[in-house]
């Protein structure tokens, strides 16, 4: 068997700061050694596996072990939650084509996910292959782990109240809308004219004193 070339050969190190490529602080992680060498050694993200930091950090390790199985056990509670419910809604303006003025991303679905069911999520464990641009129902693939789930995420257009309304008005009722802003135009115009006369009449009698 041919040996490997040393270039392709992995080492473990201990992360000492979360890193959303390779997992989580105090996590043990397999990396290129030369990016432990120039990136990750340096600047104090990782120390290597070895026996003396496996003695030291030890604990540290095995506490944040626990702390990735709880946070797991709450996702898995979350999609529970998430699929009684049929997933998210998120409301957004769209013109009548059903595309929405403003796109919908990973900052988007996980802000709606905490203020739905009080849980943070990181955006990157939302694995959202490109924004999501108009009205509809979408499943949106999650990975934390050995958690991976879909949930649904559903996009209303938000309604226009005033067109609703007029939308659901009858005829007679459009015919006395507009009645109305004819006669408030009209009240608008003649206060304008008596607020204008009475200013020159005030002007004439200052000019003739």
């Amino acid at each position: 068997m041919p040996k490997r070339k040393i270039e392709n050969r992995m080492i473990e190190v201990i992360l000492l700061e979360a890193n959303k490529h390779l997992g989580e602080k105090f996590e043990l992680v397999k990396v290129k050694p030369a990016y432990a060498r120039n990136v990750l050694l340096p600047n104090n993200l990782a120390i290597l596996w070895d026996l003396h930091n496996k003695h030291n950090f030890a604990k540290k390790m095995e506490a944040a072990a626990e702390s990735r199985k709880k946070k797991a056990h709450n996702f898995e509670e979350l999609f529970m939650k998430m699929q009684e419910n049929w997933g998210i809604k998120i409301i957004r303006k769209a013109n009548k084509d059903n595309t929405l003025y403003a796109k919908v991303d990973e900052n988007d679905i996980a802000q709606m996910i905490n203020e739905v069911y009080g849980v943070e999520l990181e955006t990157h464990f939302i694995k959202l292959k490109k924004k999501l641009t108009s009205v509809g129902s979408f499943k949106i693939p999650f990975i934390y782990k050995n958690v991976k789930k879909e949930f649904e995420v559903n996009i209303e257009a938000e309604v226009d109240l005033k067109a609703k309304k007029e939308a659901e008005m009858t005829v007679e009722e459009k015919k006395e809308e507009v009645k109305k802003s004819r006669e408030e135009i009209k009240a608008e115009k003649e206060a304008e004219r008596a607020k204008k006369k009475a200013e020159t009449i005030k002007r004439m009698k200052e000019k003739y004193k």
